[in-house]
C-alpha cells in the first residue's frame, strides 16, 4: 500500500496462487482488474482502493471463495455489484 506504483496489475498475477493478502491501495494502478486476479483463490485480503482502476468487477470474483476483506472505494469502477460476490460466504461486512 501506498508505494507510488503506476501501471496495469499484469495478468500473470494469477500465477502468485498462494497469496492470501494483496494490498495495493493508495497508488496510481489503473486500467480493468484483470481476470488473473481472480485465480488467487487463497487470497483472504484484497485492497485496490484509492487508485484509477476503471470497468466493472467480473462475475469471476466467485473464485475468490476465501475472501473475507474486499477494498475496490476510490476508484473508477462502474457497473452492479456482481451477484457472484454473494458467494463469497466468508466475507465480512
Amino acid at each position: 500500500s501506498w508505494n507510488n506504483l503506476t501501471g496495469i496489475i499484469p495478468e500473470n498475477i494469477g500465477h502468485a496462487n498462494v497469496l492470501e493478502i494483496l494490498s495495493l491501495q493508495g497508488n496510481e494502478l489503473n486500467g480493468t482488474l484483470p481476470n488473473g486476479l481472480f485465480e488467487l483463490t487463497n487470497l483472504k485480503y484484497l485492497f485496490l482502493g484509492d487508485n484509477g482502476f476503471s470497468g466493472s468487477i467480473s462475475e469471476n470474483i466467485e473464485q475468490l471463495a476465501n475472501l473475507r476483506q474486499l477494498t475496490v472505494s476510490e476508484n473508477s469502477i462502474a457497473g452492479t455489484i456482481p451477484s457472484a460476490l454473494g458467494l463469497c460466504k466468508y466475507l465480512e461486512s
